[in-house]
């Protein structure tokens, strides 16, 4: 039912890594469906071609992605199970913010949200924002989940931050 990718960025550090994809195996083990798991190619300078690229592997009709630095909680998925089979455009998943060895709550629709794949954007146009456009365009047409079930890691090095800053043109166009 849902094919999951990540993209292994080498500067991102290696037990950061190791957490996120324990932490998958874990809610992939628990779902409760058919879940597989990719790992895209890292694109330098552009996560939008390497996040088509995740988003194209496998046949499941919902795709989602984990950042390598992120981790998720054991019932991740299992709380998407419902609304997938429901058909919804988009599973949103609340998220926890941690940050300087502290947890927040952190946004409702921004990390690990289930699309449907037949209402995927095409990314490659996206050099860093493509994520914000993805769900623009399902926002009428998703659910939005019980229980905080990612862990968004915040700290000033991050990559994608760093070109969200860089490119404030591309923000501001995929809000719309």
């Amino acid at each position: 039912m849902l094919d999951v990718h990540i993209i292994v960025s080498p500067d991102t550090p290696r037990d950061w890594v190791s957490q996120c994809l324990d932490s998958v195996h874990e809610a992939i083990d628990r779902a409760g469906f058919a879940i597989a798991l990719h790992r895209a190619g890292f694109v330098p300078g552009h996560i939008g071609r390497a996040r088509a690229a995740g988003y194209a592997m496998g046949v499941h009709p919902y795709v989602t992605c984990v950042d390598d630095d992120d981790y998720l909680l054991p019932h991740a998925f299992e709380q998407m199970r419902d609304a997938m089979l429901s058909g919804v455009a988009a599973a949103c998943t609340p998220e926890i913010t941690l940050q300087n060895g502290h947890l927040r709550p952190g946004a409702a629709r921004h990390h690990l949200v289930a699309y449907r794949r037949d209402r995927l954007i095409d990314h490659t146009g996206w050099t860093c924002c493509g994520d914000v456009a993805q769900l623009r365009a399902v926002e009428t047409d998703a659910v939005d989940l019980p229980s905080a079930a990612y862990v968004h890691r915040l700290y000033g090095t991050s990559k994608a931050r760093v070109m969200r800053r860089a490119n404030p043109s591309e923000l501001e166009f995929a809000r719309g």
